[in-house]
């Protein structure tokens, strides 16, 4: 996802994204209460205005559209989203660099990625790490929590433009991925990597094919969740691990933001979970091992939450005095996190099979 973006033009010949009614929950079948009602997309301009509920169960607590997109109609919404634009290369200074060079020896000691051999700064590197917890996790997160398996098979579902795979891949995964938005698979395509065009199931992989299945920020896009995780089961060899990260609608960015909140995302994000949801939507796909908890890292929630309640999301670099008003959030959200499970702005969900 996305943390910040400049707000499109509006094309008013941009034709409706039709609707049917979701007025249950898609995991207990409980009424929703109205959350938030006639939200707009602020983010990348789809057309509509719509509503978000909230499941009666507090157990529960998912959050939903209502009404939501026809499944024919959902790809409306996508066509000015960020993972159809060129990656930008960050800026090469020294700063740049050393946070670089930090995450990678924290990798390369945590997670035993070598291909680089041994190197004796390592060590340093995981030390200064560990002095920052919200980046820390920004390092596990963006290597999903996978220890290395050499020549072992990755699947990204949900890959946009397949910044994340060529990442995996340079770490050693054989990568394959897929999206069901046809500019983002053809911007993965020039990378160089294999990324097919659809939904999972109707790549008819062979049963127990992937060592890893990775997921960023696509479960809450997707109809039909419970099915999708059935199908990341039956590709999983024995022992594979499924990685998926989501907003988590109990964060304390929700709470502080409300309707403003980064994570809301109309009308792309069909289902937004809670941890209590999402470990059910697991275990009901077949899935008896997992852990299920809330994160808290570096990302720029917050920064977009707070520019979106001002009524200004850019796409230039913020100040450093946003820069630092974040990072103060950041670790604040951490240290409330410590008595707080579900303060995270993201879900993190590890299973294997």
């Amino acid at each position: 996802m996305s943390a910040t973006h400049a707000l499109p033009r509006r094309d008013e010949s941009t034709d409706a994204i039709r609707t049917r009614p979701c007025p249950k929950c898609y995991v207990c079948e409980r009424q929703g209460e109205l959350l938030y009602e006639i939200l707009t997309d602020r983010l990348f301009g789809a057309p509509g205005k719509w509503n978000l509920k909230r499941c009666s169960d507090p157990k529960c607590g998912m959050v939903w559209l209502d009404p939501v997109p026809l499944e024919e109609d959902i790809s409306k919404a996508y066509r000015a989203y960020y993972t159809h634009e060129a990656d930008v290369p960050p800026a090469d200074n020294f700063a740049r660099r050393l946070y670089s060079r930090i995450q990678a020896g924290y990798v390369r000691t945590k997670y035993h990625y070598r291909q680089g051999g041994h190197d004796p700064w390592d060590q340093l590197s995981t030390l200064l790490a560990y002095l920052n917890p919200i980046r820390r996790a920004n390092f596990d997160l963006n290597v999903f929590c996978l220890h290395a398996k050499p020549n072992g098979r990755l699947l990204e579902v949900g890959c946009g433009s397949g910044t994340m795979l060529k990442s995996m891949q340079g770490l050693g995964w054989k990568v394959e991925g897929v999206d069901f938005d046809p500019a983002a698979v053809e911007a993965a395509r020039k990378k160089g990597l294999s990324v097919h065009l659809g939904t999972l199931s109707e790549q008819e992989f062979r049963a127990n094919s992937f060592d890893a299945i990775i997921m960023g920020h696509c479960i809450e896009h997707v109809p039909d969740p419970i099915n999708l995780l059935r199908e990341c089961y039956r590709i999983l060899k024995p022992g594979g691990r499924l990685v998926v990260i989501t907003p988590n609608v109990r964060s304390w960015g929700h709470r502080l933001y409300g309707a403003d909140w980064r994570g809301l995302e109309p009308p792309r994000h069909l289902h937004i979970f809670t941890l209590s949801s999402l470990a059910a939507v697991c275990a009901r796909a077949g899935f008896t091992g997992y852990e299920c908890r809330s994160a808290v890292r570096a990302n720029g929630i917050h920064l977009a939450s707070r520019m979106l309640r001002k009524g200004k999301l850019e796409s230039r670099p913020p100040s450093w005095n946003l820069r630092l008003l974040a990072e103060a959030t950041g670790l604040a959200q951490w240290a409330l996190s410590l008595v707080d499970r579900e303060a995270g702005e993201e879900i993190v969900l590890i299973s294997l099979k």
